[in-house]
């Protein structure tokens, strides 16, 4: 089990295949694509801290993951985590115990690494590429955004929930099933 302060931003409306192109020429290393299928669980009384409990699998490791974002900064997610046996018996047993149920989502994410600096493009049902960097702190960020040539004004510190509403217009808290095959 981890708790900790996720350094994170967003990035939209970015070319993929020029981020790609960028990724090549800074020497970062592609980690991996991987296809999650995540549940999402919250009360009514967690939206003023953005709070939610979130089952994420990959098909080959599950993870129970609680997180809460008071503000929307590069550092405001608070994040606890921890992997479980089962996708299926996790969601079972917080439906059991009387969280709500928010929504199943699917997405698939590439992921480059350089150094401590993670990249992913993040693909979702019927939304351009979200792009994301994440490390170790704010200044590390910043960084991988740098070594991209990525603008930080064009950083975005929102949750996917807010980058769909505001941007694309898609309300995720009224959506039960975000799929591709939908």
């Amino acid at each position: 089990m981890s708790k900790n302060i996720e350094f994170e931003t967003r990035f939209i409306n970015l070319d993929e295949s020029d981020i790609l192109l960028k990724l090549k020429k800074i020497g970062a290393e592609k980690t991996g694509t991987f296809f999650f299928k995540e549940w999402i669980f919250k009360h009514k009384n967690w939206i003023d801290d953005n709070r939610r409990i979130r089952v994420r699998t990959d098909g080959k490791t599950t993870w129970l993951t609680y997180k809460s974002n008071k503000t929307w900064e590069v550092d405001s997610t608070e994040e606890v985590e921890l992997e479980v046996e089962s996708a299926d018996m996790m969601v079972k047993f917080l439906k059991s115990i009387d969280i709500p149920f928010a929504r199943y989502a699917e997405k698939e994410i590439v992921r480059y690494q350089k150094d401590d600096i993670l990249f992913e493009i993040n693909h979702w049902p019927k939304i351009p590429m979200v792009f994301e960097i994440e490390s170790t702190s704010e200044k590390r960020v910043r960084d991988g955004a740098k070594l991209l040539g990525l603008n930080w004004s064009d950083a975005i510190f929102e949750s996917q929930g807010v980058v769909h509403r505001k941007h694309y217009g898609i309300d995720l808290d009224k959506v039960t099933e975000y799929r591709f095959d939908k």
